[in-house]
C-alpha cells in the first residue's frame, strides 16, 4: 500500500518559519540568561565561602549559606524544566489488545501504513466522545523517538461509521506521520519549555520555602533570590505572547495539515461528516451523564449509556430537523449553524484549532472522493460490543458514592423519564418553541377591538423570523464581546462574507439595526396573540380574568429581570472571594457588598411572600433562606474568611437565582397552557 504523503501549504510554511524563528529569539534569550544565571552563581559562591572562611561560627555558615543559596535557586529555576514529566492520567482507560479486537487493529494497521508512521505503542478505549494520540513527554522527547499511544473514545465509536472513524484516527495520526510535521512537535517542545518556566512553579515554590524556614539569613537570600526571578520571568513573558501567539498560528496550520493528510486516506466527506456529528454527539452524551447526575441522590445508573447517547442524538436532529441516514444525523454547516445559533466565525489568535466552518470548507475545497464502502457503524468494528460498551458505562459510575442501593434505569425508562423531564421544563409543545425566550406582550387598550387574523399568527414566517432574530442576537452579543477586547482580528467572516477589522463597527450597526426592525415585529405579532386571545376569552365571558393573569405575568417578567440584575451584581461583587486579594481589599469589598446584600434579603423576602408562589418553595429551601434573613454575618475577620457565613451567603445566592427562575417561569407556564383554548385555530 503506498504512503501517502502530502506537501505543506504555503500558509504552512510561512507559520512554521514564523515560529521557528520566535524559538530561536527565545533560545539566544535563554542561553544569555543561563550563563548570567551561572556567573551569579560563581561570584556568590566566591563570596559566600570567603565569609564562611573569615571566621567559622554558625551566623558566618548561615550568612554564607544565605549568599550562596541567591545564585544556585536561580540557576535551578533556570533548569527545572529538564527534570519536569507531562504524564497522562489513564483512570477510566481500558486496554485493548491485537487478539482483543482484530478488526479495530486491522483499520488501525491500514492507517498507520497509508500515512507513514508506525503502529501505536498501546491503544486503549475511553467512554467518551473523543479520540486521540497522546504520550508521556520530558526534557528528552525532544531528542529522542518516542512511541504514541492511541486512545479512542466509545462514545465516538457510536456515533460514526467506519469511514468516518478512520478519517478521524488518520487526522490524529498524521500530525506525527509527515516530515513536515514534525517541526511542530519541536515548536511544542520549547512551548512547554517557556511554560514550565512561567506557569508550572509548585514544586519549585516548595522548595524555597523549605529552605527558607532554616533561618532568617537562608530567607533573606531566598527573597533576593525570588526578586531575580520575578525578573526572569518578566523577561520570558516579553517573549512569551510572540512565541505562543506563532505556535498557536502553526497550530492552526498543523490541523489544516492533518486534515489534508486524513482527506486523502479516507476522504473529504467522510472527515466533514465526522468533524459536524462530533459535537452533536458530544452534546447527547453529556445530556445522558447529566441525567443521572441529576439523580445521584437516587441512586439513579443504566447499564449502557451509549444507545440513551443515541437516542438523544437522533432527538435533538429531529427538532432541528437534521436528516437522519442509517441511524446517524446527517449533519451540513448550515444545520451546524442552526444547532450551535451563529453566523459568525472569528479566526481566534489565541485558539489552537480553525473553527469548524473553516475546516469543513477546506475540505470541501480540497475535494478528494474517496469511495465510502464502510458505513455500518464504527462500533461493530469491536468484538463482543454489548460488553465493552457496559464496561465503559460501569466505570462511569464507579467514580460516583450512593449513598443507598442504586436503582438500574432501562432505555425505556430513561427515554421516558428525559421526555417527562423536558415536558415539565418547557413550556407547551403547541407553541413549537416560540415563547422559550419571548414572552407574552402587554395587552393594548387601544388594539382591543382590533381585527386579528388567526391564521397570520404563528406562521412559518414568523417562526424563520425567531430563529434568524435568535442568532443574529447571539452574533451581536459574540461582536460587542470582540470589539471590548484589546485585539481585534484582522478581519472576521459573518454569514461567509469576509469584514475587515475596519468594517466591524459598521457592521455591528447594521445588524443592531436589523435587530430592532425585528424584534418589533416579533412584538407586533405577540401583540396580535395577546389580542386575539383576549377577544377569544372575552366572547366566553372570561375577558376579565385573561385581562388579569396577563399582567400579573407582565409584572412577574419585570421582576425577574430585576432580579437577573441583581444576581449578576452579586456574582461581579463577589468575585474577589475566589482569587487571591490582599486583606485589606477584602474588607473594603465586604463593606462594598453591603448594600447589594440588602437588596438580596428585599428580593428574596418577596419571594418567599406572595401567596400564589408558596407552592414552588422546597421546605429545605426555604429554612436555607430564612437562617441568612434571620442572620448578621460577618465574612471576613482579618486574617480569615468565616467560612461557614459565607457557604450560607452562597447556598442563598443559588437558591435565590433557582427560585426567581421557578416562580417565572411556573407562572408563565400556566398562562400559556390556558391561552391554549383561545388559540386552537391560530396553532393548527
Amino acid at each position: 500500500m503506498r504512503t501517502i504523503v502530502v506537501p505543506p501549504s504555503k500558509t504552512f510554511k510561512d507559520a512554521a518559519l514564523k515560529a521557528s524563528i520566535s524559538i530561536f529569539i527565545f533560545i539566544v534569550v535563554y542561553i544569555a540568561l543561563f550563563f548570567l544565571a551561572l556567573g551569579l552563581t560563581a561570584v556568590l559562591s566566591m563570596l559566600g565561602i570567603s565569609i564562611m572562611a573569615l571566621k567559622v561560627s554558625i551566623w558566618t555558615i548561615l550568612l554564607g549559606a544565605g549568599i550562596i543559596s541567591i545564585g544556585i535557586l536561580v540557576l535551578i529555576f533556570l533548569v527545572k524544566f529538564v527534570f519536569s514529566k507531562n504524564k497522562t492520567n489513564l483512570d477510566g482507560y481500558t486496554e485493548i489488545t491485537r487478539n482483543d479486537q482484530p478488526q479495530l487493529f486491522a483499520l488501525i494497521d491500514e492507517i498507520a501504513m497509508q500515512v507513514g508512521t508506525s503502529f501505536p505503542k498501546k491503544v486503549y478505549l475511553t467512554a467518551d466522545v473523543n479520540a486521540s494520540v497522546f504520550y508521556d513527554s520530558n526534557f528528552l522527547s525532544m531528542f529522542l523517538p518516542i512511541k504514541k499511544n492511541l486512545q479512542i473514545g466509545i462514545g465516538l465509536m457510536n456515533s460514526l461509521t467506519q469511514d468516518e472513524l478512520k478519517a478521524v484516527l488518520a487526522h490524529e495520526f498524521g500530525h506525527f506521520s509527515q516530515k513536515s510535521m514534525k517541526i511542530g512537535s519541536y515548536v511544542y517542545y520549547a512551548n512547554q519549555v517557556i511554560h514550565n518556566l512561567l506557569f508550572q512553579n509548585d514544586s519549585f515554590g516548595s522548595l524555597i520555602d523549605q529552605w527558607a524556614n532554616i533561618h532568617w539569613f537562608i530567607k533573606l537570600g531566598v527573597r533576593v533570590a525570588i526578586y531575580i526571578i520575578i525578573g526572569i520571568q518578566k523577561i520570558l513573558q516579553f517573549f512569551y505572547k510572540l512565541i505562543n501567539l506563532n505556535y498557536l498560528k502553526l497550530s492552526r496550520e498543523m490541523e489544516f495539515h492533518a486534515d489534508a493528510i486524513a482527506a486523502h486516506v479516507a476522504g473529504s466527506d467522510a472527515l466533514a461528516n465526522a468533524l459536524l456529528r462530533i459535537d452533536l454527539s458530544n452534546t447527547a452524551y453529556y445530556t445522558v451523564l447529566n441525567y443521572y447526575e441529576r439523580n445521584i441522590s437516587k441512586a439513579q445508573i443504566t447499564n449502557n449509556i451509549y444507545p440513551q447517547q443515541s437516542w438523544v442524538m437522533k432527538s435533538i436532529s429531529e427538532a432541528n430537523e437534521v436528516p437522519i441516514f442509517q441511524e446517524l444525523p446527517q449533519v451540513t454547516l448550515e444545520k451546524f449553524d442552526k444547532i450551535n445559533q451563529s453566523k459568525l466565525v472569528v479566526e481566534d489568535q489565541w485558539a489552537t484549532h480553525p473553527s469548524m466552518n473553516e475546516r469543513v470548507q477546506h475540505l470541501h475545497k480540497l475535494n478528494i472522493q474517496q469511495q465510502q464502502v464502510h458505513r455500518d457503524l464504527a462500533i461493530h468494528l469491536l468484538q463482543n460490543p454489548q460488553d465493552i460498551l457496559q464496561h465503559q458505562t460501569a466505570q462511569l459510575f464507579a467514580l460516583v458514592q450512593y449513598d443507598k442501593a442504586t436503582e438500574l434505569v432501562s432505555y425505556e425508562q430513561f427515554v421516558d423519564n428525559l421526555q417527562k423531564e423536558k415536558t415539565h421544563n418547557s413550556y407547551a409543545p403547541e407553541y413549537k418553541g416560540y415563547f422559550d425566550w419571548r414572552h407574552p406582550a402587554p395587552l393594548e387598550e387601544s388594539l382591543k377591538n382590533a381585527e386579528i387574523e388567526p391564521e397570520s399568527l404563528f406562521s412559518a414566517a414568523i417562526f424563520n423570523k425567531l430563529e434568524a432574530i435568535t442568532i443574529l442576537n447571539n452574533d451581536i452579543n459574540k461582536l460587542h464581546q470582540l470589539t471590548a477586547s484589546t485585539e481585534l482580528p484582522d478581519f472576521i467572516e459573518y454569514d461567509n462574507k469576509r469584514v475587515a477589522k475596519s468594517e466591524i463597527n459598521k457592521l455591528l450597526e447594521d445588524l443592531q439595526k436589523v435587530l430592532e426592525t425585528g424584534t418589533k415585529t416579533l412584538f407586533e405579532h405577540e401583540q396580535k396573540v395577546s389580542v386575539l386571545s383576549f377577544q377569544r376569552a372575552t366572547a366566553q365571558g372570561h375577558g376579565q380574568q385573561y385581562e388579569t393573569a396577563l399582567s400579573l405575568l407582565t409584572e412577574t417578567q419585570h421582576l425577574h429581570e430585576q432580579n437577573y440584575e441583581l444576581v449578576q451584581k452579586i456574582y461581579i461583587a463577589l468575585q474577589f472571594t475566589h482569587v487571591n486579594t490582599p486583606f485589606e481589599e477584602i474588607t473594603q469589598q465586604f463593606e462594598d457588598f453591603i448594600p447589594i446584600a440588602k437588596e438580596l434579603k428585599s428580593a428574596l423576602q418577596h419571594l418567599l411572600e406572595v401567596e400564589r408562589w408558596q407552592s414552588y418553595w422546597e421546605e429545605e429551601d426555604r429554612a436555607s433562606c430564612q437562617t441568612f434573613l434571620d442572620g448578621t454575618f460577618v465574612y471576613f475577620s482579618n486574617p480569615e474568611y468565616d467560612t461557614k457565613a459565607l457557604n450560607i451567603l452562597f447556598t442563598t445566592i443559588q437558591i435565590f437565582e433557582k427560585m426567581e427562575w421557578k416562580v417565572f417561569f411556573e407562572e408563565k407556564r400556566s398562562f400559556l397552557q390556558e391561552q391554549l383554548v383561545y388559540l386552537k385555530e391560530a396553532l393548527n
